[in-house]
């Protein structure tokens, strides 16, 4: 059973629950440092039934020319993708377990070829707020420094030296960079513009 909507006005209820959940996150990771998992778990059912129960019109996906409901399968398949994309810098404690299901979250509203572009724009909003950040809390030093102490750390624990504690530098609660790079790569896309990365 298909909900009787346009493929338009489909678009237009994914992009409008998709906003409102963005901004419950950014506000969840400015005020707690973190993103609940209820959010995230609404998130992942809507994105699931917008994509089941939407309109077909050839499974395009919410960003295409023509937009379409990717159907049950691919809506999972972009969720399992987003989770591994990111499942790897989790590992090395890079980001931390909200950022990684947040992106599985957003993979179950664009699918999984639209949810590895995505990842790219949000790696490079990140990288782009950071430096910002960066520059803003003029902790250049400590951030060189923290680097040095990484890239140090494998040689220093193979002489059996003790590993020099590394500072914190005040990271950026990341749900920003999904923000800035969702908003980025839809409005590319809604203009027009293709995908970064074609299969």
């Amino acid at each position: 059973m298909q909900l009787e909507f346009t493929p338009a006005v489909w678009q237009i209820w994914c992009l409008t629950a998709l906003a409102l959940f963005m901004v419950m996150a950014i506000e969840f990771d400015l005020l707690q440092r973190r993103i609940p998992n209820l959010l995230i778990v609404l998130m992942l059912l809507t994105g699931i039934a917008l994509n089941t129960l939407g309109p077909a019109n050839g499974r395009e996906g919410l960003l295409a020319k023509f937009p379409g409901a990717l159907g049950a399968g691919m809506a999972c398949w972009g969720a399992l993708t987003g989770l591994a994309l990111f499942l790897p810098f989790y590992i090395l404690r890079a980001f931390g377990a909200g950022d990684v299901k947040l992106l599985a979250a957003l993979g179950s509203f664009l699918g999984p070829l639209e949810v590895i572009n995505l990842s790219l724009c949000v790696l490079a909003a990140g990288g782009l707020l950071a430096m910002l950040r960066m520059l803003w809390a003029k902790n250049l030093q400590q951030v060189v420094s923290n680097i040095i102490l990484i890239l140090n750390a494998k040689r220093e624990a193979g002489r059996g030296r003790p590993i020099q504690r590394i500072s914190s530098a005040d990271r950026i609660p990341f749900a920003l960079a999904f923000g800035v790079g969702l908003l980025a790569y839809n409005g590319w896309r809604l203009v027009g513009g293709t995908r970064l990365i074609h299969f």
